[in-house]
C-alpha cells in the first residue's frame, strides 16, 4: 500500500464520519439540550461529552460487532431504544426542560449525566456512526489503514469541539430568549429524528423476520 491509498482511505473515512455525526447541523441540538446552563458548565459538558463520544466509537471501531453481540443488542434496538428516549427528551424541552432543570436543581453530578446521555450517545455516537465505525475498520487491510480509520474519527471529534466552543459564542449572541426559541424549534426537530430512529429500527426487525421466517 502507499502514500496515496491510506490519503485517500483517511479522507473517505473523514468524510463519512463527518456526514454521519453532522457536528455543524449539531449545534443547534447541542444549544437546546445545555440551554439554560452557564458558559462554564457548557464547556465541562462539552469536553465530557466530546472525550466520551470519541472514544466510545473507537472502542466499537476496533471490537467490532463482537461487543454488540455479547450483549445480545442489534442496530435495530439499539434505533428503537434511541428514538424512544429521544422522544421524550424532546417532549421535556418543549413543556420547558422539567427534568433538565431538577437535574440543575440537585447536583453539578447530574447536569453532567446530560453530557453523557443524550449528548455523547445518540446525539454523536449513533447506530450510524457506530455502523460506519464498524465498516469502516473491518475495510481496514493492514494497521496502518486501521490506524486511519481511527484518525478520522478523532479529528471529526476535534470539529465537534470546536463547534461547541463556536455555539457558545452564538448562545451569547441571541441571548436567553433567541435560545429558547432555538431549543423549543430544535426539539420539534428532534421528536421527528427520534420517530425516524424508531420506524427505521422497526423495518430492520421486521425484514428480520422475514428473513427467519423464510
Amino acid at each position: 500500500m502507499n502514500l496515496d491509498y491510506y490519503l485517500s482511505f483517511f479522507f473517505a473515512s473523514l468524510t463519512t464520519m463527518f456526514v454521519i455525526i453532522d457536528p455543524p447541523g449539531n449545534i443547534p441540538m447541542f444549544i437546546a439540550f445545555t440551554e439554560g446552563l452557564d458558559s462554564k458548565m457548557r464547556n465541562r459538558i462539552s469536553k465530557k461529552s466530546t472525550l466520551i463520544a470519541a472514544l466510545l466509537l473507537i472502542f466499537v471501531a476496533i471490537t467490532g460487532k463482537a461487543v454488540l453481540d455479547f450483549f445480545h443488542i442489534s442496530l435495530d434496538g439499539l434505533r428503537i431504544a434511541g428514538g424512544i428516549l429521544l422522544f421524550v427528551i424532546s417532549v421535556d424541552i418543549l413543556l420547558g426542560g422539567s427534568r433538565k432543570k431538577s437535574y440543575v436543581q440537585d447536583s453539578d453530578v447530574d447536569v453532567e449525566s446530560l453530557a453523557v446521555f443524550p449528548i455523547a450517545l445518540p446525539l454523536y455516537s449513533g447506530p450510524g456512526a457506530i455502523t460506519a465505525a464498524i465498516v469502516l475498520y473491518s475495510q481496514a487491510f493492514d494497521i496502518i489503514s486501521k490506524l486511519v480509520v481511527l484518525l478520522s474519527i478523532v479529528v471529526v471529534y476535534v470539529i465537534v469541539r470546536l463547534t461547541h466552543i463556536y455555539s457558545d459564542k452564538l448562545m451569547e449572541i441571541l441571548g436567553k430568549s433567541g435560545t429558547n426559541i432555538i431549543s423549543r424549534l430544535m426539539a420539534i426537530f428532534l421528536a421527528a429524528i427520534a420517530v425516524e430512529y424508531v420506524f427505521a429500527g422497526i423495518e430492520g426487525k421486521i425484514l428480520e423476520i422475514i428473513e427467519m421466517v423464510r
